[in-house]
């Protein structure tokens, strides 16, 4: 009866009652870092999620592009690093050491993309998504688009 009540058990247990990690609310807010000087004046600062295009997939059909940008290029340089599509250019907070190698830009470069960009208490991440199913990460310290 015991190993009954464990496995079903309904507090914060896991499976075999390991802790669930919970990334709700836990720790402090972020606070976006000042504006670097390389950053136009004119791209302003990303405060809410926002979506850049879309990529629809569905089992057996081709990926749908909605609003999707060509990615021209990409760079990082005195920690600032600049996705530019044919819509806007993107500039973020990074270490270059973070960013993409050589090899990696010219596989995203010329690629059909979605770009989601995230915006709240926890973090500020750029999320790329091509239509190739191709897909790349970064927790950055704060977003600017132009």
């Amino acid at each position: 009866m015991l190993i009954a009540g464990i496995a079903c058990n309904s507090s914060d247990q896991g499976p075999g009652g390991t802790p669930v990690s919970d990334n709700g609310s836990n720790g402090p807010p972020v606070t976006p870092v000042s504006r670097p000087p390389s950053v136009p004046a004119d791209a302003e600062e990303v405060e809410e999620d926002t979506l850049l295009g879309e990529i629809e997939r569905s089992a057996n059909q081709p990926p749908n592009g909605i609003g999707t940008r060509a990615l021209l290029t990409a760079a990082c340089q005195d920690d600032v690093m600049v996705l530019w599509t044919d819509a806007e250019s993107i500039h973020a907070s990074l270490p270059c050491d973070r960013f993409w190698n050589d090899e990696t830009v010219r596989a995203f470069s010329s690629q059909e993309v979605a770009i989601r960009l995230t915006v709240d208490s926890k973090r500020f991440q750029i999320f790329v998504e091509t239509l190739a199913g191709g897909q790349a990460e970064f927790t950055v310290g704060g977003i600017w688009v132009e």
